[in-house]
């Protein structure tokens, strides 16, 4: 008898695990479209955010291309550009970015570069960091992120691209610093990227739709 309630048991909790799994991966499937929806939403509100209106004439949305920089950009996973033209010459240049070194998992930006290697605007698409702190990357928690307006980036004053704690130029937040730290640090890599791509950068063929 002893041995039969064991084995029902085992049953039962191997069931239960089968069922725990299953919903989980149901809740993952329903759950990924809706967030990759709404980090679409924010890129195309970003996008609007970081180059005026007069500064180009295409459909910013329809250049997207994918590029893969694990050392600059992030990671490996493929990070959307977008191209901002004007007459049919290249102005500006819209990369994505993310960071894994902030305080609560990946930071994800989209970085506006213009032709002349000059930032036009940095919006943060997602994230996860400690609301009250983290989150001051927000534009509508402060106007923290449009201290990289007009910045640009010289080799020889790589120091300058950090917390003022650490010697740079840049505020940190009251009680936190190690976000406004990762976001500093990727958008530094950003802006070299560009500088190293960006002949490339401006003459490639939208991709995104491909399968």
């Amino acid at each position: 008898m002893m041995g039969l309630s064991i084995s029902r048991n085992a049953m039962l909790l191997g069931l239960f695990a089968v069922i725990c799994t299953g919903a989980i991966a149901v809740i993952n499937l329903v759950t990924k479209p809706l967030i990759l929806k709404q980090e679409q939403i924010a890129l195309q509100n970003n996008i609007n955010e970081l180059i005026t209106i007069d500064r180009y004439d295409n459909n910013i949305i329809d250049t997207c291309f994918l590029v893969v920089d694990e050392n600059l950009l992030g990671n490996n996973t493929p990070k959307q550009v977008y191209v901002a033209t004007k007459n049919d010459q290249p102005v500006a240049a819209l990369i994505q970015t993310s960071t894994l070194k902030g305080y609560s998992g990946e930071i994800k930006l989209l970085v506006g570069i213009d032709s002349h290697g000059e930032i036009t605007g940095v919006r943060v698409n997602s994230h996860t960091e400690t609301p009250g702190l983290g989150d001051k990357i927000q534009t509508n928690k402060s106007d923290w992120i449009l201290s990289f307006d007009g910045k640009t980036y010289q080799a020889e004053q790589d120091k300058i691209w950090d917390v003022k704690k650490d010697g740079g130029n840049f505020d940190a937040f009251t009680g936190a610093t190690i976000t406004p730290r990762a976001v500093i640090h990727s958008v530094k890599d950003a802006l070299i990227y560009f500088q190293k791509n960006k002949q490339q950068l401006f003459s490639t063929q939208p991709n995104c739709g491909e399968q």
